[in-house]
Parts: C-alpha cells; structure tokens; sequence
C-alpha cells in the first residue's frame, strides 16, 4: 500500500499550435489548489483493494465520494494527509476485503512513515494476520510496486480526466466534489492486472540487482 496526491488544480495537457506562434494557452482550474490523498493497494496476484480518499476539511460528506471507485472509502483531516487513526480505519477496511487472519496470513509491504508504526496499528496487525513490511528510507521509488507501474499512470490518467472536464464545463472550477468521479475515471484505466503483477516483477528485480552488487 501508498499514498499519492491528487488536486484539484491540474496540470494542462499539451496543445498542438501553428509554428511561429508566441503565445500559445490552455485553461486550468486555477492557480493554487488543495490536495487530496489517495491510499492504494494492490498485489502480486493482480487484485486491487478499493482505494481511500482523505480530504483537507474538518468533516466528511457522503457527497465527496459521489462517483468514486466501488468500495472507496472516505475521510477527511486538517490538512488531507494520512494520520495514526486514519491508517487504522484503512487497515480495518484493508482485512475486510482480504479476509486475512492468524491461519491465512498477508504480508502488507508499505512505507515506514510514522502513522503506519503506532502500538494499536501493529497490535491490530498481529491479531488479524497482517504482518507488515516498512520499506527502507528513500528506497520506496526503486522498491515500492505501486511507485513503478501504478501513480505515474495514475497521475497522467487523471491530468487528461480533468483536461476534459475544463473542455466541457467552461467557466467552471473544479471542486472537491468533482474529484471523486474524476479519480474513478482515471483508477480505471491504470488499476489493471498487469500492472499490479508487473509491479512485482520490477522489485523482484530490483532486489537481485542489489543481490548481485
């Protein structure tokens, strides 16, 4: 599992202009936007648990999920990132869909960020057959599957999600109640079996190169 980002004011795709042209423009949402964090998780046997959107506000609405992936779940948080009692909602959802427990354990490979390390998180863990794997420090972009196949498909899926929706809604500014159905757009293009084994593949490699040196 990881965490990624996601805003409401998107990077505009490339526009195709006459040669010669000095000013060539395209419409954003924006100037400055708000991030909303997106926790993914996928597995070797290409399968993917269904995503959580943290939003940066005080209380969660039902309607900011409106169009999102099936089984999304939502939170929110002061500043949209990720906390103690919000990776231990998403770690109750996560054995929910894989019906782990002490005779059919998982292994969850993650990031050591400190929210992820709390005693109730890892208490949790060890009652339900979840045993977690942190990553080493800045070892996540050659070690981390979701990192090599995942959000950067991602990413570029919902960049063009929003640059279509600019297109057909003119005037208007996307919002935190746009983003739910935009991210589905763009989860389903990138979530796909391929991805998540390949993803595996690629750290599989990685961990023979270093073997090897």
């Amino acid at each position: 599992m990881d965490e990624s980002g996601i805003t409401n004011v998107h990077t505009p795709a490339k526009v195709v202009a006459s040669k010669g042209r000095r000013q060539i423009s395209k419409v954003t949402s924006g100037e400055k936007g708000r991030t909303v964090t997106v926790v993914c998780c996928m597995s070797a046997g290409g399968s993917f648990i269904p995503p959580m959107m943290i939003f940066p506000r005080k209380r969660m609405l039902d309607l900011l999920l409106k169009g999102s992936p099936p089984g999304t779940i939502g939170a929110a948080s002061p500043n949209g990132w990720t906390d103690n009692t919000l990776f231990i909602q998403w770690l109750r959802h996560f054995m929910q869909h894989t019906k782990c427990s002490k005779e059919e354990p998982c292994i969850l490979i993650m990031d050591g960020h400190q929210s992820h390390k709390s005693l109730e998180a890892i208490e949790l863990a060890r009652e339900n057959g979840v045993i977690m794997v942190t990553l080493p420090p800045h070892c996540t972009h050659r070690m981390q599957p979701l990192d090599r196949t995942f959000f950067k498909s991602l990413k570029m899926n919902y960049n063009a999600a929003c640059d279509d929706w600019m297109r057909c809604h003119p005037g208007r500014r996307i919002s935190f109640f746009e983003m739910a159905e935009l991210f589905h757009r763009a989860y389903a293009k990138s979530a796909t079996h391929e991805k998540a084994v390949h993803g595996f593949e690629c750290i599989q490699l990685t961990a023979v190169y270093c073997k090897r040196f």
